[in-house]
């Protein structure tokens, strides 16, 4: 059979930079539509003080003088759109400033606020107790998760206690010390070769008296939000795809914070040819942040430092498993870059559809692509679609209006 690519002409290296700049600006549009949505985010921060404001109400919590604040994914701005179902899950602190675990266990805190919650009318039948926190359900919405906490007075960097009711400690947690490690590294900017749009810092919290805000919803999430966003999709569908792994599967704070690691030491390397490039960059680099250790006799220790806190190792679980959750986060790892290889070798809007679908979920996808269509047509039908031209060598050209389309299918 003859071979016709000598017929097809080689992309430019301003049309393989425009066009991988394109994918991940696809990625940027997903992530908007992973996020919690205006009118239900509006809802959540209307509930959340509503509850916070009866917390502090009680004669009991109000004596130790409490402060809420946001926490994990929420207050990240990674937050991501549950696979199946419509409920997020939004993490609160519910810190008791005046407790201290050398005068209150782990489980009269629990009681504290699960009793204000029970004697509620309205919260009563929306409680459930978990293992670190509890949970306030919003059926078919989002649930709140608040996570009583003590000071840890002992700790110059501000870290906290909070209980853990199943092995009956206190667990010290950073969770604003890691908010405050992430966002100046979520607002570093990669040098990239002409890159004409830079990506800003995204959320951030203020201190307020008792209550902090929950993060605002319009600020841009730059690469490094964009990117785990990305990643912590993917896992939920690799996950579904492949059951006999889903136990196995990375959470997100390791995700999220192995990203933050690769994020700024790819910043630091150089210059890239698109954004993309620093995305792919990120995820190659992920593992060579996890400590691998040999122990005896032939068992590996695996360690994923919070950077906020001494002694706590987010994959405190991977030990003792026959290596299990390591060897999940390497197979699912190994799948993630071989996704991202795919996509960037794909040309055509349909390939590119059904490959997104495929790895990150259809609904989110679909709805973005959908969105594309409509507003291409409704440019076309205005005369306002511009196609640049290709940049000359000499001087700017003016951009080339696409006529309106009067076909009618024919």
């Amino acid at each position: 059979m003859p071979n016709y690519d000598y017929l097809t002409p080689a992309e430019s290296p301003a049309q393989r930079i425009a066009r991988k700049n394109g994918i991940f600006a696809l990625l940027d549009q997903i992530g908007q539509e992973l996020e919690i949505p205006e009118s239900r985010y509006l809802e959540a921060e209307k509930r959340y003080n509503s509850i916070i404001a009866y917390l502090n109400g009680c004669p009991v919590l109000s004596r130790f003088n409490p402060h809420a604040f946001p926490q994990g994914s929420f207050a990240l701005g990674t937050t991501v759109r549950p696979l199946h179902g419509e409920e997020y899950d939004l993490d609160f602190i519910y810190l008791l400033r005046k407790a201290y675990p050398t005068t209150y266990n782990e489980q009269q805190v629990y009681d504290f606020l699960f009793a204000r919650l029970k004697s509620s009318g309205i919260y009563a039948g929306m409680v459930e107790l978990k293992k670190r926190c509890v949970r306030i359900i919003y059926a078919n919405e989002f649930h709140l998760d608040i996570t009583p906490a003590v000071n840890k007075h002992s700790c110059p960097q501000g870290s906290i206690y909070v209980p853990d009711r199943k092995q009956r400690i206190w667990k010290p947690s950073n969770p604003q010390g890691y908010v405050n490690w992430f966002k100046p590294i979520a607002a570093l900017t990669p040098r990239i070769s002409q890159l004409e749009k830079s990506f800003s810092e995204g959320r951030h919290l203020v201190t307020l008296a008792s209550a902090e805000p929950v993060p605002s919803q319009h600020e841009p999430r730059g690469i490094l939000r964009r990117a785990v966003q990305f990643m912590k999709r993917h896992r939920d569908v690799y996950r579904e795809n492949n059951p006999h792994q889903a136990d196995f599967v990375p959470i997100s704070i390791i995700i999220t914070t192995l990203a933050a690691h690769a994020y700024r030491t790819v910043v630091s390397l150089g210059e890239y040819e698109s954004v993309f490039d620093v995305l792919e960059a990120v995820v190659r680099l992920m593992p060579q942040f996890i400590e691998v250790s040999q122990g005896w006799p032939d068992t590996r220790t695996y360690t994923v430092k919070n950077p906020t806190i001494d002694g706590e190792n987010f994959a405190d679980k991977w030990q003792n498993d026959e290596g299990k959750y390591y060897k999940t986060f390497m197979a699912w790892h190994q799948a993630l870059q071989s996704d991202l290889l795919k996509l960037q070798s794909l040309h055509g809007r349909d390939e590119l559809q059904k490959t997104l679908q495929l790895t990150l979920g259809g609904s989110e996808v679909m709805r973005v692509f959908a969105r594309q269509v409509q507003q291409v047509s409704q440019a076309r039908a205005t005369n306002q679609l511009v196609v640049p031209k290709p940049a000359p060598l000499v001087a700017a050209a003016a951009p080339l209006v696409v006529p309106r389309n009067n076909f009618y299918g024919r």
